[in-house]
């Protein structure tokens, strides 16, 4: 899910992003893919659908189904099959739901993908090449490690990153195509929550009970930029925030001021506040900050 503070507020949310030592190093090869940050949060790479090559995705752990703007669905082949209403940040809206028949990344493919019509034009008028966001439903098939250090997502043929991964296994909690894992945050209150894992975020977002059980205090309002547009989000920071061995003190947070009818567990925990993140979805769990196993 795409959700970022507005450029135009006077508060600018700042991320302390934890140094890796040793984090792991992607294997040279196909699987090696390299991304560019376009407004210093959304992971762009390159993906092919038929004949379609070189295609702009935001690749988004935080969106269920695979996304399309408009202007590509017929060169991809789109096949319409229903109008679905789509549940955001905002207020629900109506799009069109189909499939297409392939989509990859490097040597790795799904077929027939389903996918959502939607107008991205608020991420396109950050970057006019971006045509599509990679959802869960894709990138759920694979085991992969994002590495911000080297702008790089390698997607794992076997156990090749495992086997020379060491860190921290934290489970991951499946839920309606969104990958959740529990941590635990300190306010003036204390609570344990479920966080989507969420490559789209620039910041913690926390819905409003959860906020609400933190007793976090309000500092400011902000326009947050999301997919759909932007939503006026209030301003807080949580004492302390654990996720595994991972810690963050005094961490700043959008608090919603509501709880939408999105399965988002009690918020969104941004995969940029590490330097890393290996995913295995194959065996339900997420290692941040891994590093490379000494022989």
């Amino acid at each position: 899910m795409n959700i970022k503070p507005s450029v135009g507020i006077s508060i600018r949310i700042a991320l302390v992003c934890l140094a890796a030592h040793g984090a792991c190093q992607c294997l040279q090869g196909e699987s090696d893919l390299h991304f560019r940050l376009v407004d210093s949060t959304l992971i762009v790479v390159s993906v092919n659908s038929g004949k379609e090559s070189s295609l702009e995705f935001v690749l988004d752990t935080g969106t269920d189904t695979t996304v399309i703007d408009p202007s590509i669905a017929s060169r991809l082949s789109f096949v319409a099959m229903d109008r679905i209403r789509v549940v955001s940040l905002r207020e629900p809206n109506l799009v069109v739901r189909g499939s297409i028949p392939s989509l990859s990344a490097g040597p790795f493919q799904v077929e027939d993908v389903p996918v959502l019509v939607k107008d991205l034009s608020s991420m396109r008028r950050l970057d006019s090449h971006i045509v599509g966001i990679v959802g869960q439903n894709f990138l759920s098939h694979f085991n992969y490690l994002i590495d911000y250090g080297r702008h790089r997502v390698c997607i794992e043929s076997g156990n090749e990153i495992r086997d020379i991964t060491d860190g921290d296994h934290v489970a991951i909690e499946s839920t309606e195509n969104r990958m959740m894992v529990h941590s635990e945050a300190q306010s003036r209150g204390n609570v344990k929550m479920r966080l989507v894992l969420d490559s789209g975020a620039h910041s913690v977002v926390l819905l409003h009970t959860a906020s609400q059980m933190l007793s976090i205090p309000r500092h400011a309002t902000a326009l947050t930029e999301t997919s759909d547009g932007q939503v006026e989000l209030q301003m807080g920071r949580v004492r302390l925030l654990t996720v595994g061995s991972q810690q963050f003190h005094d961490i700043a947070a959008l608090l919603l001021a509501f709880d939408p009818g999105v399965p988002m567990g009690d918020g969104l925990l941004p995969t940029m506040l590490f330097r890393a993140v290996y995913v295995n979805n194959h065996e339900g769990f997420v290692v941040f900050n891994p590093r490379t196993r000494k022989k």
